[in-house]
């Protein structure tokens, strides 16, 4: 799966629990807190994630700090994708 590609699951996952949300490329690295993210919304992003791409984000990686931001969370579902095809 290229970049592009895990980007726009990414961003459909959050668009679609998150209601109303437009995030640019310019406001990748904010803080999805301030675009309506609470602490319930990250654990069904992350838990549609999981299921959508048949991933497991380590539970190291399931907080706030490591996934509050567009690329941070394309980063932590890259590293899931990569080491599910190492296995």
């Amino acid at each position: 799966m290229g970049s592009n590609e895990i980007r726009e699951k990414v961003l459909d996952t959050i668009k679609a629990n998150i209601e109303e949300i437009e995030i640019s490329a310019e406001q990748s690295d904010e803080d999805l807190l301030q675009h309506g993210m609470d602490s319930i919304t990250f654990i069904q992003i992350v838990v549609a994630l999981e299921n959508t791409l048949e991933i497991e984000i380590p539970d190291e990686k399931l907080l706030l700090e490591e996934m509050g931001t567009l690329n941070k969370m394309i980063n932590v579902v890259t590293a899931a994708l990569n080491a599910k095809e190492t296995i």
